[in-house]
């Protein structure tokens, strides 16, 4: 099993370009590897002036759509315009999975496939029941690209 902590986290707000996915689960990863692709091909978040430079991958469920995000963690009084989305994680116990991979996009999937596949299913004491989401790198070296996933949870 993906080595996991649960850990109580000060709130936080992501500052996203986003997009709606569509279609199920099995094409949604596609859609968003040609999201972050232009994102990252128009430098998009260069735009977007953060607390620091850790691009935040997010996924929120709103109104029965899939909406994903990227991002960058901004202060909570951050004004958004017209085509983005301030997204706020409250205050609490959180899943928090680390991972390592080759690139971006490898490591969201890294980490959000063993978060929703393998250990959230066997948590006996907290459950994840909604809410955003977000992976992000934290670095990059010889090794790979770094970097956290969190979940928000509460106790059974």
């Amino acid at each position: 099993m993906t080595d996991y902590t649960i850990e109580t986290k000060a709130a936080f707000t992501v500052l996203g370009l986003g997009t709606v996915l569509t279609g199920d689960f099995s094409t949604m990863g596609q859609q968003k590897a040609a999201f972050w692709q232009k994102v990252n091909a128009e430098h998009a978040l260069d735009q977007l002036t953060g607390l620091n430079d850790y691009p935040f991958a997010v996924n929120e469920a709103i109104n029965g759509e899939f909406h994903y995000y990227a991002g960058r963690q901004v202060s909570a009084d951050t004004a958004a315009t017209a085509d983005q989305r301030l997204i706020a994680f409250p205050a609490g116990k959180y899943l928090v999975i680390t991972g390592t991979a080759a690139d971006q996009m490898g490591l969201y999937n890294a980490l959000e496939g063993p978060a929703f596949g393998e250990i959230l299913p066997q948590l006996t004491d907290y459950a994840y029941v909604g809410g955003p989401n977000t992976s992000y790198v934290t670095g990059q070296d010889e090794t790979g690209v770094h970097g956290e996933m969190l979940v928000p949870l509460v106790e059974k």
